[in-house]
């Protein structure tokens, strides 16, 4: 069996990369990786050079002969690949895609056959494979949400690669219900909070981080190297400290401020600014999607 990934970008190349990196592929499977510019892709020829991975900037190519194909491109140019390379794929085709903002919805207006929504994280990226199992290297969170069309041994398959790097949240179309509050956005779809804790929170992690450690050297003799270095090693160990031992994050908070000390003065500074934040940040990102979930409403649906 071939596998295709057409799209060499953030999420493309990483999918690519920790397939090969972790030697995923059976004996009797297959990589083609397409890409608009082929020497993007040459790398992995160079790094993988045991005949495993094929590399090509025709999509139809790679549509001709990949049973499962992951279609990671741009939300707006999805439907031009799909449109692209339907005449040469059938009923058993796996249209696997990462396109945020995109439902089944949407695409069922142009393409009837299987379709599953994979979300993955930046933090699932593959660093090293010294992991006996998938248990010592799993990292973040991928979300998979599968259509009607797609049967169980496709499910399985799909959800089981995934589970190889990151660990696996498949979502059916339930919805987390919050309190009305503001512009906040209706429905609250649990695919949308769900991207937020998991495929967004990287990026705003990092971007504390960053701040964190920009402001600590603005006022002291450190780097800002050496104060973001102390700074994650705290954050992973904090971590480590939570998944192995199961201690809560009062418990933390608990052993760590002290009553009257200094601690404990900067807990009750955060608490009462970081709740209000974070309820702008919810409110923004989903009205967000809101706004996107109608361009792409305007963009697949506006001929229906």
């Amino acid at each position: 069996m071939k596998i295709g990934v057409i799209g060499y970008g953030n999420m493309g190349s990483m999918i690519a990369n920790n397939i090969l990196e972790l030697n995923l592929l059976l004996a009797d499977e297959e990589l083609i990786v397409s890409n608009r510019h082929i020497e993007k892709i040459e790398e992995l020829i160079e790094r993988y050079p045991d005949g495993k991975v094929q590399i090509t900037d025709d999509n139809t190519e790679l549509a001709k002969s990949c049973e499962k194909i992951i279609i990671s491109v741009t939300t707006p140019n999805f439907k031009e690949v799909l449109d692209e390379i339907t005449p040469f794929i059938n009923e058993k085709t796996h249209i696997i895609y990462t396109c945020a903002g995109l439902d089944f919805e949407h695409i069922s207006s142009f393409y009837d056959g299987k379709l599953s929504l994979v979300i993955p994280s930046l933090a699932s990226t593959v660093t090293s494979n010294n992991a006996i199992s998938s248990i010592g290297r799993r990292k973040g969170i991928t979300l998979i949400k599968h259509n009607e069309k797609v049967d169980i041994q496709d499910s399985y398959f799909l959800e089981d690669l995934f589970n190889e790097f990151s660990y696996v949240r498949t979502l059916k179309d339930h919805n987390f219900f919050f309190e009305e509050n503001g512009n906040l956005a209706s429905n609250n779809p649990k695919l949308e909070i769900c991207t937020i804790l998991t495929s967004c929170s990287p990026a705003f992690i990092a971007l504390m981080i960053d701040n964190f450690a920009e402001r600590i050297s603005n006022i002291s003799d450190l780097s800002k190297d050496e104060a973001e270095d102390m700074i994650l090693k705290t954050v992973i160990g904090t971590a480590i400290l939570k998944e192995d031992k199961k201690i809560s994050n009062s418990e933390i908070i608990e052993k760590v401020a002290t009553e009257g000390g200094i601690t404990a003065e900067g807990i009750d500074l955060l608490d009462k600014r970081l709740n209000s934040i974070y309820k702008k940040l919810i409110n923004t990102l989903l009205n967000r999607y809101e706004e996107v979930s109608k361009e792409m409403d305007e963009l697949y649906l506006k001929d229906n």
